[in-house]
């Protein structure tokens, strides 16, 4: 831990800008200790850390990344109930920098004391830290009433890739919040081989949500999981969304489930309005391998009135032929 040394005067030009009625003054001061001081510069951060500004207060904490003496982390951890989010985000990634250790564990204390958006923030300092003891909190945060604190309970969790953390983040696939069923549907892609069949089972779900951003980030997961027994709800959502971007992400899904089922459907989708999704589907069969479609692929490459579906078919055809 660095020791705090707080018993010295700052320059007197130092001083007069840390206390200049404009916080703009006081942030750039704050800014520029970085460059002139080394632990003595705490000082400077820890009364810039009750400026009545939130601007300077936010230079405050990023400023304080890393520094572990005690009265950085007790400043911190008060800047984590900060009336601005901006400087209680700042504070909680500040903490996580912390290269002893002690981030992790004063994160989790307090979480434990925290209350509302300030919460949301403490989780969000926690996703990267891969803190063992955030397991059991943040699994209860996924039941508390602020969405915001949800979703970032949903990033921890998907970080720690536990069975339990999976499963836990499963169960939230259905919440009455969209962005926390988004958050769910990506973090999902992070499940270790004995989790994706609870994984793959909350996404094959996803696919049927109303929100058709949901189903979007379901497709892609499962495209990641690169689990075959998704590719039957990946065909139907191929062949029967109501969203272009869902079929697209489906399509290269199946591409690269490598699935030879889905065949029929990614040549359907050669015909479709969408030139990207020509392009994706073109691109899945080209990864299927499958070349009972060559001639289909020709048509395209030849007809298709979008110039980058047209490359991108030629492409696959003179690859195809020159290792025929």
């Amino acid at each position: 831990m660095v020791d705090a040394k707080l018993d010295f005067e700052l320059p007197p030009l130092l001083s007069a800008r840390l206390a200049d009625e404009d916080p703009a003054v006081r942030r750039i001061a704050v800014r520029e200790v970085n460059d002139e001081f080394d632990s003595e510069g705490l000082a400077v951060y820890l009364r810039a850390s009750r400026d009545p500004s939130a601007e300077v207060r936010l230079e405050a904490a990023r400023a304080l990344e890393g520094i572990g003496a005690l009265p950085a982390v007790e400043s911190l951890l008060a800047l984590l109930d900060d009336a601005d989010a901006e400087v209680r985000q700042a504070a909680a990634l500040s903490l996580a920098e912390l290269r002893d250790g002690e981030g992790g564990a004063s994160l989790v204390r307090a979480l434990a004391s925290s209350e509302g958006v300030s919460r949301a923030a403490i989780l969000s300092g926690l996703r990267k830290l891969r803190e063992p003891a955030a397991l059991a909190p943040a699994i209860a945060a996924l039941d508390e009433p602020l969405s915001l604190v949800r979703r970032e309970a949903i990033g921890v969790l998907a970080y720690l890739r536990d069975a339990r953390a999976i499963a836990a983040i499963a169960g939230r696939i259905t919440d009455p919040s969209p962005e926390v069923r988004r958050a769910a549907a990506g973090a999902l892609g992070f499940a270790e081989a004995d989790a994706r069949p609870v994984a793959r089972k909350a996404l094959l779900g996803a696919l049927r949500d109303t929100d058709w951003e949901v189903r979007e980030a379901a497709a892609v997961t499962l495209g990641k999981l690169l689990d075959p027994a998704s590719a039957e709800g990946l065909i139907e959502a191929l062949l029967l969304d109501e969203y272009w971007q869902v079929r697209l992400k489906a399509a290269n899904a199946l591409g690269l489930l490598k699935a030879r089922a889905a065949v029929p459907a990614l040549s359907k989708a050669l015909d479709h309005a969408m030139s990207n999704l020509r392009k994706e589907a073109a691109n899945a069969l080209e990864a299927v391998g499958d070349r009972s479609v060559l001639p289909e692929l020709q048509r395209l490459a030849t007809c298709d009135p979008d110039l980058d579906v047209r490359k991108a078919a030629q492409r696959i055809v003179n690859a195809w032929q020159a290792n025929h």
